[in-house]
């Protein structure tokens, strides 16, 4: 089976109105503008794809031992994490900073897909386009769904400096596609994760959820495979 990344690129050239914003824009002079990738629906859909290659399976050992350092512990044998957590005064406090320290790359991603479709609306005078950003979570088997949850939530509460103003406000939502890690879903021996989150000021709402949900079926079609919601 091809990589997640060939496929998916392959797939998206068969949603309705698909343009590749490079080619749209191959040959036009425009140093140090930033811009995404599709255009989708019309240009009713900008979407940045960003994809999760490396794992970070090594930090939370680097985490632990960084924190022991600090605090005056040693650990030996195999430990898990809520266990050491647990003999600290500030458990949820670590958690919540090694979650964040293990999803930095989808800060990151956050951070510059912001710009890209900011740009892009700029670029091509499509103010009213909705932003996606589309995680394709292709080998980071250490973030799993639930801690993309917990970064994308963190991220998209971050406020610009001395403003209350919130600092990632280009991209309405996000649609994360993983073949990184596998669950469980009677019948069905191999099943993969999707799952759709919008920004907390969005006023785009509903096109984010009706169009991430389009493109999850679509997307389960095209790899001839059913589309199973999970309560």
């Amino acid at each position: 089976m091809s990589s997640l990344r060939n496929r998916f690129e392959s797939f998206v050239r068969t949603i309705d109105g698909f343009e590749s914003i490079d080619t749209l824009l191959q040959g036009t002079n425009l140093p140090k503008q930033k811009r995404a990738d599709y255009l989708l629906h019309n240009r009713r859909i900008i979407v940045e794809q960003k994809v999760l290659e490396v794992d970070p399976k090594g930090r939370p050992q680097k985490f632990v031992e960084k924190l022991g350092r600090e605090r005056g512990f040693v650990c030996m044998g195999t430990l898990s994490t809520q266990y050491l957590f647990s003999r600290q005064p500030d458990p949820e406090n670590l958690q919540r900073r090694l979650m964040l320290d293990l999803a930095r790359t989808v800060d990151d991603a956050v951070a510059y897909a912001d710009k890209q479709t900011a740009q892009t609306r700029r670029l091509l005078n499509i103010p009213d386009a909705t932003g996606i950003l589309l995680l394709l979570n292709q080998n980071a088997t250490t973030l799993m769904p639930d801690v993309i949850d917990y970064a994308l939530r963190n991220v998209f509460q971050k406020k610009q400096q001395g403003t209350d103003d919130l600092r990632y406000t280009a991209n309405d939502g996000v649609i994360l596609i993983s073949e990184a890690q596998t669950v469980s879903v009677p019948g069905f021996p191999t099943s993969y994760p999707t799952a759709i989150y919008y920004s907390p000021k969005t006023t785009k709402r509903e096109a984010v959820i009706a169009f991430g949900e389009s493109l999850r079926r679509q997307w389960a079609a095209f790899n001839n495979a059913p589309f199973v919601m999970i309560p």
